[in-house]
């Protein structure tokens, strides 16, 4: 009886701790941040009320420029898109990056394409 009750503290510890997790990843992320290879950079300023704004470059070409709402869910990064000045991504569209390292100079995400991107802060 003592072993049961031990256990089921230490998961609802256990369950406690994990759910401390997505909130502070989440305000880890508020800030401004830049990813960049060869072909493209990506730039992304996460805002404290959920709302972002970035641009994509590729080849040196200013292909988008967004905006939306964003949150963690499940080591999840969703983005909902609000508006492309360049019309490239639909407004209503929604995408999902898994979440794989956080800190408080980068992040770590790993795209629907299985690409990994290492964003690095900028401010």
């Amino acid at each position: 009886m003592k072993i049961e009750f031990t256990l089921v503290i230490a998961l609802t510890l256990m369950i406690a701790s994990c759910a401390d997790l997505a909130p502070a990843r989440t305000s880890a992320l508020i800030g401004e941040w830049r990813y960049v290879d060869p072909i493209q950079s990506c730039h992304y300023v996460f805002r404290k009320d959920g709302t972002f704004a970035g641009e994509v470059t590729y080849q040196g070409v200013r292909v988008s420029q967004f905006q939306g709402r964003w949150s963690v869910r499940d080591q999840q990064l969703r983005y909902e898109y609000t508006a492309d000045l360049l019309r490239r991504i639909p407004a209503g569209t929604k995408d999902t990056d898994k979440l794989l390292a956080v800190s408080s100079n980068h992040f770590v995400i790993e795209a629907a394409d299985g690409s990994k991107r290492d964003y690095v802060r900028v401010r």
